[in-house]
């Protein structure tokens, strides 16, 4: 887990209020307590800075650290809002306030001294504030006090892909939130393995139920028409309808309520075609003579029996 580490002190210088303060020394240190770190990589601890997105707080003995959390009040005295690595170093630019003008040139406070974050391997990650402070040799037990594992402020990315707030989230959010993921990812898996069947059903089932449910519609589809035509051709067959008009009224027929619509009309509407040309009886199978109706039309037109029965 990253910590906060707080015993790196170096002094002011006894001049006016300095521009720029060196914050890091290059490559490997050890603190007061013994504890050896490495600024090895001081473009990582740059990057940082710039992705936290804030300057850096300059207070008094390390309020940020410990009496921010506690939510005791932490002024800041100034604020480092520049970096640069000079030969491995990390060197920074100091705005300070009035407050922390006078604190300076006053001498109320000598030495600085960095709060950073590294790993378990003792490699600086990145700076979180830095502390005036009269007391350089700080003590074990005053290192622990200070250090109570702070977390490593969470890249912004992260924050919003886990669902949290980007600016105040912290490492044990974090964890927490992907700890619930994996708990939801493997709920997730188990009802796939074991799922109620209550409300899921495999695959392969329900394909099988859609089939058949598609098989069944159509059939009822295919009845259907079959009783939309029936129902058209009687009518045609009863004179109620032109045979011309069978397209318009099988479309009736098909929408909504078309079939009950159809069925009134068909009930009242009067026929169309006179039915007294048809036969009482079923027609001579000698088709090569003419009856006397039709005979009387051919000396009406003109026409010879020949012609007639070409043309019928």
């Amino acid at each position: 887990m990253n910590q906060l580490y707080l015993s790196l002190c170096f002094e002011l210088p006894q001049d006016d209020v300095p521009e720029w303060l060196k914050l890091l020394p290059a490559g490997p240190m050890t603190g007061n307590d013994g504890r050896s770190f490495v600024n090895s990589n001081p473009q990582q601890v740059v990057i940082y800075w710039q992705n936290v997105g804030r300057d850096i707080p300059l207070d008094i003995e390390h309020a940020t650290e410990i009496k921010a959390p506690k939510g005791e009040p932490a002024p800041a005295q100034g604020w480092f809002d520049k970096l640069e690595i000079r030969d491995g170093e990390i060197w920074a630019h100091l705005t300070p306030n009035p407050s922390g003008t006078a604190t300076i040139t006053n001498r109320e406070y000598r030495y600085i001294s960095p709060a950073f974050y590294h790993d378990s391997e003792g490699n600086i990650l990145g700076l979180s504030s830095v502390g005036l402070t009269n007391k350089p040799n700080l003590k074990l037990p005053a290192l622990n006090h200070q250090q109570e594992k702070q977390p490593m402020p969470i890249p912004a990315a992260i924050a919003v892909a886990l669902s949290l707030n980007s600016e105040t989230a912290t490492e044990h959010e974090a964890v927490n939130a992907i700890n619930k993921l994996k708990d939801d990812t493997q709920l997730a898996l188990n009802r796939a393995e074991n799922p109620d069947l209550e409300k899921f059903i495999p695959k392969e089932t329900y394909e099988l139920a859609l089939n058949r449910a598609t098989e069944a519609e159509a059939k009822v589809k295919e009845r259907q028409e079959a009783d939309i035509t029936a129902l058209v051709d009687t009518a045609i067959t009863e004179g109620k309808i032109a045979p011309a008009n069978k397209e318009m009224y099988l479309a009736v027929c098909r929408a909504e309520g078309g079939i009950e619509k159809f069925q009134a009309f068909a009930k009242s509407a009067p026929k169309l075609v006179s039915d007294t040309h048809q036969h009482d009886k079923a027609p001579d199978s000698d088709q090569t003579k003419l009856t006397e109706g039709e005979l009387a039309i051919c000396r009406q037109l003109g026409l010879t029996e020949a012609q007639f029965l070409a043309a019928k």
